[in-house]
């Protein structure tokens, strides 16, 4: 059986943002991805492309080169805001996220990525 992945892992991937250890960051992405597996997140793609990935390679990029932006558009920007959803914050309000409100901003991403794909 597996357990979402926990608010505490969310919350460490939201406070990586700001972090300015390289080797810090390397020892949390070893247990994220050992975290993400026992979730049945599997396979090389799903595992590259977790919002939470993103964000911790994004800032060993940024420590590592100065810049992370390898012409990933709002990729970044979205799994910062989905790790706040998940951990109950809205992610463009200053505010505790309502019941149903999650499903529905991701649904307005589903259809952004349906029309910016065609």
């Amino acid at each position: 059986m597996t357990m979402p992945i926990s608010k505490k892992t969310w919350q460490q991937g939201l406070d990586s943002q700001s972090a300015c250890n390289l080797s810090g960051l390397a020892h949390f992405l070893v247990r994220l991805l050992d975290e993400l597996r026992a979730n049945n997140v599997n396979g090389t793609d799903a595992l590259n492309t977790h919002s939470l990935v993103r964000l911790i390679v994004a800032q060993m990029a940024h420590l590592a080169f100065g810049t992370f932006d390898c012409g990933a558009g709002n990729k970044w920007q979205r799994a910062y805001q989905l790790a706040e959803m998940e951990t109950g914050r809205h992610p463009y309000y200053d505010r505790p996220l309502e019941s149903g409100e999650m499903e529905h901003i991701l649904q307005l991403w589903a259809e952004e990525d349906r029309r910016e794909s065609r």
